[in-house]
């Protein structure tokens, strides 16, 4: 597991009443608004996952299935983030 991966992992242990807010947009088009940390599934048959837009602070990690145990990591980073390639991922770990 990639150290930013963990730390994504790790960071759903913060402490306070913060929100991590996560908007991803896909190939589509559509965008998906996520809050709070922990693993979320992405909605389907949107396409790849184009661009992942949150605060530099928040980590997060996409999976390949719908669930983040289990599933292969396909990328990972913190703040806002676009994918050249989409990413078809079926969840996301917000930290």
């Amino acid at each position: 597991m990639s150290a930013t991966i963990a730390g994504a992992i790790s960071g759903l242990s913060r402490k306070g009443d913060e929100t991590a807010t996560v908007r991803v947009t896909f190939e589509s088009g559509h965008q998906q608004t996520l809050n709070n940390g922990g693993c979320r599934p992405l909605e389907t048959g949107q396409g790849g996952v184009t661009e992942v837009a949150t605060e530099a602070r928040i980590k997060f990690a996409l999976f390949a299935g719908t669930s983040c145990q289990g599933s292969r990591a396909l990328a990972s980073g913190h703040g806002t983030v676009s994918f050249a390639d989409p990413v078809l991922a079926g969840a996301i770990v917000i930290g």
